[in-house]
C-alpha cells in the first residue's frame, strides 16, 4: 500500500540476493493474481527469510509505501510487512490469518505500489480486524487493529489472496485513463492465468 501519489522511483530497482531485484512488481505480473502459499515452516527464522524481509522493507521505503506483500516482489508466500508512523508499528506478518469485525462499511483512500498512479477514496474496508500471525523469530502473535491500521492490514492481506484494491474500488469514474490501463492489465493477467490452467 502506498501513501504517496508518485510512481515507483527509477532508482528503486537494485540487485537482490533473494528476489533478483528490488523493483515492486506491477499489475501486469500474474503472480499478483495468485493465492500465495504459506511460508514453509523450515524457512521461518532462517537467514533467507530475514534477507527477504529486509529487502521488502527497503523496497517499500524506496517506493514511499506503508506496506508491501511478498507477491509484490515476486515471492508467492503468505507474508507481508507494514509500518506507518503513529498508526501501525513496524511489523512482519508471517502466515497471517485475519478475522474481520463489522460490515465492510468504511470508505477510505488507497493506492498501491503495484498499481502506480491510481488512487481511490472509495475503497470499502472493515473497521476492525484481529490478526493471528508469526513474527520473524517464529513466535505466535495476535494483534487488533482499527482505522487506518486495519485498512493497511486488509490491503496487504488481500495481496496474499490475489486481490488488488482496484477490485473494491467504488469510484464511478470508470473512464479515468489510469483505471482503464489497470483494468486492461488485470483482464490480460486473468486471461493468461486461465490459459495456463487450461493447458
Amino acid at each position: 500500500m502506498t501513501e504517496v501519489d508518485e510512481d515507483i522511483p527509477e532508482g528503486a530497482a537494485r540487485a537482490s540476493i533473494v528476489t533478483g531485484s528490488r523493483t515492486t512488481l506491477q499489475i501486469a505480473e500474474s503472480v499478483l493474481r495468485m493465492v500465495a502459499k504459506p511460508v514453509p515452516e523450515e524457512m521461518i527464522g532462517s537467514e533467507t527469510l530475514r534477507r527477504l524481509v529486509e529487502e521488502m522493507w527497503m523496497c517499500m521505503l524506496d517506493a514511499g509505501g506503508v506496506g508491501i506483500a511478498a507477491p509484490q516482489v515476486g515471492i508467492s508466500w503468505r507474508l507481508f510487512i507494514g509500518s506507518a508512523m503513529n498508526i501501525l508499528p513496524s511489523t512482519v506478518f508471517i502466515n497471517p490469518e485475519v478475522e474481520y469485525f463489522g460490515e465492510a462499511s468504511v470508505l477510505g483512500e488507497e493506492g498501491c505500489l503495484s498499481v502506480p498512479g491510481w488512487r481511490s477514496a472509495k475503497v470499502l474496508r472493515h473497521p476492525k480486524v484481529i490478526v493471528r500471525y508469526r513474527d520473524l523469530t517464529g513466535a505466535a502473535r495476535v494483534a487488533t487493529y482499527e482505522g487506518l491500521a486495519a485498512r493497511i492490514v486488509q490491503h496487504e492481506f488481500d495481496h496474499l489472496n490475489g486481490k488488488l484494491f482496484i477490485d473494491l474500488d467504488e469510484t464511478p469514474d470508470v473512464d479515468h485513463p489510469l483505471r482503464r490501463r489497470a483494468l486492461r492489465a488485470m483482464q490480460e493477467m486473468d486471461t493468461r492465468l486461465k490459459e495456463a490452467e487450461d493447458a
